[in-house]
């Protein structure tokens, strides 16, 4: 056995995906291919052909794997994961008879391995191997005598929640903070306070009356504005200030994120998945409320 590195920790998968140019090396950096998706801090572990079937497993258990890559000196001969073995063991106990019964803990690496394992290049699309991934539940990258890496469906999921995280979170928010706003007030109202709260900002031509028409500061302006807050306290609860301040920090991190300005930092994305965290709250606590008046 051969142990390239020793463990190959989880990622944070919160932990936020550069989203400007600014913060890519390269322009290539800003495009979601192969090279992508491997996590910075992956180790390879890999195993030799002649390696016991107990002994691999056991590396697998212990490293939390799939699979491992069989290498001798610098050449990959083959893929070796839970997969292979089932299918491995099946084939084999069919052509076993009773005087030659076949014991799977007595097989080596080498006869339970996937001998043609498919091999990515690291500018390689990773859609391109969403089949093999699928079927296989992994894809090595670089060439048989070039190991790179290895991409599993794991690190593609992973990937892509952190690079589409922050929108979503941002999307519930906005659309939950629309939600909640209309259950506090209806048409007229809003209206109403549209043109007190934003008359600073729009001509009364240009006075936008309706939720989809404003922007996220549009919101901050009515909700926030202390003499509007007797409708939406008792959907937003608590403090005024406080609302305002929280809704402060939703829109100064949702205009990084879609403005593309800079990678968001770790605390701003704790900021915001909390932030979603007490919207969602009061969003449970005025349906609940709701659901009691009309029952």
């Amino acid at each position: 056995m051969k142990l390239r590195n020793e463990s190959h920790p989880m990622e944070n998968p919160r932990e936020p995906i550069p989203t400007s140019v600014n913060s890519a090396t390269t322009v290539t950096e800003l495009f979601h291919r192969v090279n992508s998706v491997i996590p910075d801090s992956q180790k390879l572990v890999t195993v030799e052909p002649e390696m016991l079937i107990t002994d691999a497993l056991d590396l697998l258990e212990q490293h939390g794997y799939s699979q491992v890559p069989v290498v001798v000196g610098q050449e990959v001969l083959g893929l070796f994961s839970y997969q292979t073995f089932t299918r491995s063991v099946i084939s084999l106990g069919r052509v076993a008879t009773k005087n030659r019964k076949l014991d799977p803990l007595e097989l080596t690496v080498e006869e339970c391995m996937d001998s043609k394992p498919k091999f990515a290049h690291v500018t390689d699309e990773f859609v391109e191997w969403f089949d093999v991934i699928d079927r296989s539940d992994s894809v090595l990258v670089g060439a048989p005598d070039q190991l790179q890496g290895i991409v599993t469906a794991m690190d593609i999921l992973r990937y892509l929640y952190r690079v589409a995280s922050p929108f979503v979170l941002i999307g519930e928010v906005e659309l939950a903070l629309r939600a909640l706003m209309q259950m506090a007030v209806d048409g007229d109202t809003l209206s109403a306070c549209a043109h007190e709260c934003l008359k600073d900002k729009y001509d009364v031509e240009r006075m936008p009356t309706e939720l989809h028409a404003m922007t996220f500061n549009d919101y901050i302006q009515i909700v926030g504005d202390g003499r509007r807050w007797d409708h939406f306290q008792p959907f937003f609860g608590g403090n005024r200030v406080r609302t305002r301040a929280k809704l402060e920090q939703l829109r100064d991190v949702r205009n990084v994120i879609f403005h593309f300005r800079r990678k968001i930092t770790v605390e701003e994305y704790e900021t915001l998945a909390a932030n979603r965290e007490w919207m969602l709250r009061k969003a449970r606590t005025a349906e609940a409320r709701q659901k009691e008046v009309q029952q």
